[in-house]
């Protein structure tokens, strides 16, 4: 029985490592995706995504000309404290690829 009940703790923490995993690689693939259509459309652009378990907050924003800066202090006063990521980040990885 208690055999049993490890195999099934085990198989719960891989799910949850494995649907750690899936959501991150999701948020880097839309952030690259925003930052794709910032460039493409010469768009200012904001992605916002909380996660609901934890409260957990991801920012990307492509924004050059301060459209989207009202959303700052609001960010500021967030906790955990929010992920806060930039086109000009991704400018920097794809120079560094190069």
């Amino acid at each position: 029985m208690t055999a049993k009940r490890t195999e099934q703790s085990n198989d719960i923490k891989k799910s949850k490592k494995s649907i750690t995993q899936k959501r991150h690689r999701r948020t880097e693939s839309l952030e690259k995706r925003v930052f794709e259509y910032s460039k493409m459309c010469d768009a200012d652009v904001c992605l916002g995504i909380r996660i609901k378990e934890n409260g957990q907050v991801h920012i990307f924003s492509a924004d050059r000309s301060g459209f989207w800066t009202f959303l700052k202090p609001h960010l500021d006063s967030c906790y955990p404290t929010p992920s806060q990521r930039t086109d000009k980040d991704f400018e920097v990885a794809q120079q560094a690829m190069d």
